[in-house]
């Protein structure tokens, strides 16, 4: 720009120039040299007037254009200061949803390992044998044989010096966790409805600077789990925007923030159930 006003500047002044220093006979735009030449004859020729008034309308001519370029630079100038305009995110297309989930997977327990009761001190029960041999070996005395129990085979480890063996405890058995279904009589609802739910999420997604920058669009599709309790868990991305990771964490974000739903339900009980939402990212 400032190379046109400076061309058209010295343009205007090297024709200011030739107009004042160039008067004389030669020039043929002279005053003197047209009204000599058109003396006694008809003025109202052409050549007469625009040789007469040449000078005055190239004058006027550059002073225009200067003019105008002059309001053009000033208008650029006064609309280069003026503050951007902020770039408000579009809002989204928030109306598909739909309801399906992989079947649950069943988790057998742990085998319980049965307790192996603790060894008993025995002695061997014979029964009587006539012999003519003699005897050489005592009967046990009455407080030898307490704490013993008879039996077919003699068992002499003390009680109080045994361990018995070390019988690993089974792991207590967990609780199953609840099946999440896949197909209920009753969807999983946000309070207030499909409006409400649309009004929370246009209120809570920013739509990414990047995606605003480079004009992505595209549809994040997010599935979850609503509890028996209406709580939101294990969000996550089943098909995300090409191209903008930063819309499928916005996305993930905001649903993990929803409040408490309304759960599913099959024969008027609440269960867990999966949900679909499709998220659209697009300018309007």
């Amino acid at each position: 720009m400032g190379a046109i006003v400076s061309v058209i500047i010295l343009v205007l002044f090297v024709s200011l120039y030739d107009y004042f220093s160039a008067r004389k006979w030669q020039q043929v735009t002279s005053s003197y040299r047209n009204e000599l030449v058109f003396e006694n004859r008809n003025k109202r020729y052409g050549a007469y007037e625009m040789r007469r008034n040449y000078d005055r309308r190239l004058i006027i001519i550059m002073l225009g254009i200067i003019v105008a370029i002059s309001a053009s630079y000033g208008a650029y100038l006064y609309v280069k200061s003026m503050p951007e305009d902020i770039v408000e995110p579009p809002p989204m297309d928030l109306s598909q949803f739909t309801v399906a989930a992989p079947p649950l997977e069943e988790v057998e327990p742990p085998p319980i390992e049965e307790e192996i009761p603790p060894m008993e001190k025995t002695i061997e029960f014979l029964p009587p044998v006539v012999t003519d041999d003699e005897v050489t070996t005592p009967p046990p005395t009455q407080e030898s044989m307490e704490n013993v129990s008879a039996s077919t085979v003699t068992n002499d480890i003390e009680m109080e010096n045994f361990a018995p063996p070390v019988v690993a405890k089974a792991p207590p058995v967990e609780k199953a966790p609840e099946p999440v279904y896949m197909d209920v009589e009753e969807s999983a609802e946000y309070p207030g409805g499909r409006a409400a739910m649309q009004k929370f999420l246009s209120d809570k997604i920013k739509y990414p600077e990047t995606a605003i920058q480079q004009g992505i669009e595209g549809k994040c599709y997010l599935r979850f789990i609503v509890g028996t309790d209406g709580t939101i868990k294990d969000v996550r991305v089943t098909r995300g925007v090409p191209d903008c990771p930063e819309c499928d964490a916005e996305a993930r974000r905001v649903v993990r923030s929803m409040p408490k739903w309304k759960p599913g339900k099959i024969g008027g009980k609440g269960v867990q159930s999966y949900f679909d939402l499709p998220v659209n990212f697009k300018f309007n």
